[in-house]
């Protein structure tokens, strides 16, 4: 009986206080954003701290590319604890992405290509972030291929986004808004991304600004998943877990147990 009593307990304890908070998809959207915002000016700093980059404003020219606060100790430490728990819930973000969007248009359309993109564009960031740092040109080139792809995959999955919520009401739902806002956004960096290529191409000096668009569009690009947060407050999507068993029948077990132990 003893065993029952602490398999019932565990129930219970588990059933109290399980995940009920049910703003759950809306807090990872927000991690998302805020998360890898603060890891990437937190090392900036360290680094400074530990002189290990001059002093500079990242979103002017002349100064250090994102990839640069994380290469060296101790911030090569921080930028991979921080950054690859963001991967993994960019991941769950996407899957929320997947939920959300059947639930809104009523499954009447698949995601399916936005949560592929999505994916990708988190295990890429896992691939460029565990690479920072590592000598070799086969890192390199890892390095590379994993901060494209994040970039271009996280955009354009937004951006694919836009085409699903122009065949739902969104005025009805009230995220008119920022659905506008993310219109703006993504086009904004569908252009930008063009234009520095082509200036990268024409003009030599474009190399002591090349870091601060970087921050700009990360900045700009990360702004999204912050969007997206509000539309799924908005739209007050939940997701609660708990177990199945219901409290109050794992109370009676409980007691019923006890009376059985004390006979």
């Amino acid at each position: 009986m003893g065993r029952m009593y602490r398999i019932n307990f565990v129930y219970y304890v588990y059933g109290r206080f399980a995940l009920r908070d049910k703003m759950i998809p809306v807090k990872i959207a927000l991690i998302c954003c805020f998360l890898p915002l603060v890891s990437v000016h937190l090392t900036l700093m360290i680094s400074i701290a530990s002189e290990n980059l001059h002093a500079c404003i990242p979103y002017w020219s002349y100064c250090h590319s994102i990839s640069a606060t994380g290469r060296q100790y101790p911030e090569f430490f921080v930028f991979k604890a921080l950054l690859i728990p963001s991967a993994v819930f960019m991941s769950i973000y996407w899957l929320l992405m997947h939920h959300w969007l059947q639930r809104i248009t009523q499954n009447k359309q698949s995601p399916a290509l936005i949560t592929s993109m999505g994916i990708v564009a988190s295990l890429a960031l896992i691939v460029y972030t565990v690479t920072l740092g590592a000598p070799g040109d086969s890192y390199a080139l890892a390095r590379r291929i994993g901060v494209v792809f994040y970039f271009a995959f996280t955009s354009f999955a937004h951006l694919i986004l836009l085409r699903y919520l122009d065949k739902i009401d969104t005025r009805a739902l009230g995220i008119v808004s920022e659905q506008n806002k993310i219109t703006v956004i993504c086009a904004l960096l569908v252009i930008s991304a063009i234009a520095s290529a082509i200036i990268g191409m024409l003009w030599e000096g474009w190399d002591n600004w090349e870091n601060a668009y970087e921050w700009w569009f990360s900045l700009a690009m990360i702004a999204l998943f912050y969007l997206v947060a509000r539309m799924w407050r908005k739209t007050r999507y939940q997701l609660a877990l708990s177990v199945n068993k219901d409290v109050s029948a794992v109370n009676n077990d409980i007691s019923l147990d006890n009376e059985n132990d004390i006979k």
